[in-house]
């Protein structure tokens, strides 16, 4: 029996990754042709999210809208059609703060809160898809970038510099953009909700015992693992 039950999970966990794929090669076109260039990185922008979610028999959209403190706050949804289940719910916020948006009239204010709660959302169901695509994309939403574009950029006084140093051995070893890509392939690899969760104690580990992750890292990856696990059991249906 518990054999039987091993092997039926495992070609759930099969079918389920055949689906991403199939998904990912469907839309795979729209999302890197909307795929905007920041800092020599790509971002997939609110069309290709959009366009990922529709592959899936998923809607997204926006609601809630309103003035909060610091800023422009909305709440950014994702719904599959079939029987309109609310499947992931996340936040969209532009802050006064914000360079490029603080003297912008208020209509486009709220119109880019809304688009970032969209992207938000479908991130967080359908990161995993994404890397799927195998196209030097990254998670991060485009529209979540304009604050750092829009930072000026300043040019620091050149000073002799300063002998080498030895590094601490007390200094925790941070992962660099070849660890993160090997751990993003491990996900997009994992067939079973077991490697998966596997996958997910280590990144945690690593997180908060190590300090081997920066705080953005660590969400990425687990909103990544997060919305494969979402999926492989069946939380995001196509």
């Amino acid at each position: 029996m518990a054999g039987e039950l091993i092997t039926t999970t495992e070609h759930a966990g099969a079918i389920a990754h055949r689906q991403a794929t199939d998904a990912a090669g469907l839309c795979r076109e729209v999302v890197l042709k909307t795929a905007r260039q920041i800092q020599g990185r790509r971002y997939v922008q609110v069309e290709g999210w959009q366009a990922i979610a529709n592959s899936f028999g998923c809607v997204a959209s926006a609601c809630d809208v309103e003035r909060v403190e610091g800023g422009i706050r909305a709440t950014g949804q994702v719904v599959r059609v079939a029987d309109g289940k609310l499947l992931v719910q996340a936040e969209g916020f532009v802050g006064d703060d914000e360079q490029t948006w603080a003297k912008r009239p208020m209509f486009a204010r709220r119109a880019m809160a809304q688009t970032r709660a969209i992207s938000r959302a479908c991130r967080s169901a359908f990161a995993f898809v994404v890397t799927l695509m195998d196209a030097g994309l990254e998670t991060t939403p485009a529209e979540e970038m304009d604050a750092a574009v829009a930072e000026p950029v300043r040019v620091r006084p050149k000073f002799p510099e300063p002998a080498a140093t030895v590094e601490s051995p007390d200094e925790p070893k941070r992962a660099t953009s070849e660890d993160m890509q090997q751990t993003r392939h491990a996900v997009q690899v994992a067939k079973t909700e077991e490697r998966l969760r596997k996958i997910r104690g280590t990144v945690e580990k690593r997180f908060l015992d190590e300090g081997f992750y920066t705080d953005a890292q660590a969400d990425e990856l687990l909103a990544l693992i997060d919305g494969k696990l979402d999926f492989l059991t069946g939380e995001v249906a196509s």
